[in-house]
């Protein structure tokens, strides 16, 4: 689609009063946003094998990279280091240590900021949860 048929496409929504429905993101046809897109920055974080399973568990509580392993079956210790690592640097997860009987165990717990992120891995489950009975539907 050209930039002259998107600033069309926007003009008759934008005289019909709508985005069909959708809330609007962008401020222009042909803003930015539309070559950088926002979800899929987001998309972008939390994309892997693993990385959404591990946001998913640790939504319940802080986990050890041990208990990540076993809860995770098929996944290596190499890998899972590095998806951790990765949500990490992101700002997502935290390690934290704590003292027991003198032992030090590191445990991996969502940060203020990746906890936002827990009704978005909500709705996106759901919408999972809907769409694989559509799809079973269909068959």
């Amino acid at each position: 689609m050209s930039s002259v048929d998107v600033d069309h496409h926007a003009d008759i929504l934008a005289a019909a009063g709508t985005t069909r429905g959708y809330k609007k993101v962008t401020s222009e046809a042909n803003d930015d946003k539309l070559l950088h897109c926002p979800a899929l920055a987001s998309l972008q974080v939390i994309s892997g094998k693993w990385k959404t399973r591990i946001l998913w568990l640790l939504r319940e509580r802080p986990y050890h990279f041990g208990e990540l392993r076993r809860t995770l079956p098929g996944v290596s210790a190499k890998v899972l280091a590095d998806q951790i690592q990765e949500l990490e640097r992101h700002g997502l997860i935290a390690r934290q240590q704590q003292s027991v009987h003198g032992v030090m165990h590191a445990f991996y717990s969502y940060t203020d900021y990746g906890r936002q992120l827990v009704p978005v891995l909500d709705a996106l489950g759901q919408w999972g949860l809907e769409h694989e009975k559509r799809l079973a539907g269909a068959e």
